[in-house]
């Protein structure tokens, strides 16, 4: 325990320093992407540990209730790994189909385009 609090201790400086001030809605809408993004990739991982864990618990199971139990923490890992990326790849539906990006360039926002001016008839 004391080394833990002493780690933390030691890294507090670079969490201070790792703070970016949200000035306007690009910033917050970048820092709100980075943590579901970090969500997303941590109930994945959970997931795929559940399901490692569940078919160990499987495996080592003695009787006919361990290893139903086992079998049904196997099927609910499945269906969470199905859901979470179910979920993930409807939200990628929907960006594609309204084009969002996660950065639009500055110089990209207001730009209109204009049609080609035809040449003159002669």
């Amino acid at each position: 325990m004391k080394k833990l609090i002493a780690l933390l201790i030691a890294f507090s400086p670079a969490l201070a320093f790792a703070q970016q001030p949200l000035t306007d809605i690009n910033t917050v809408a970048a820092k709100a992407t980075n943590i579901g993004n970090l969500i997303i990739a941590l109930a994945i991982s959970f997931a795929v540990l559940w399901i490692i864990v569940s078919i160990v618990m499987y495996l080592i199971a003695g009787g006919e209730e361990g290893r139903k139990k086992g079998g049904w923490q196997i099927f609910y890992g499945v269906i969470g790994l199905f859901a979470i990326l179910s979920i993930w790849g409807l939200v990628a539906i929907l960006r594609n189909t309204f084009r969002t990006q996660d950065q639009v360039p500055v110089s990209e926002i207001n730009r209109t385009t204009t049609l080609p001016i035809p040449a003159p008839v002669q």
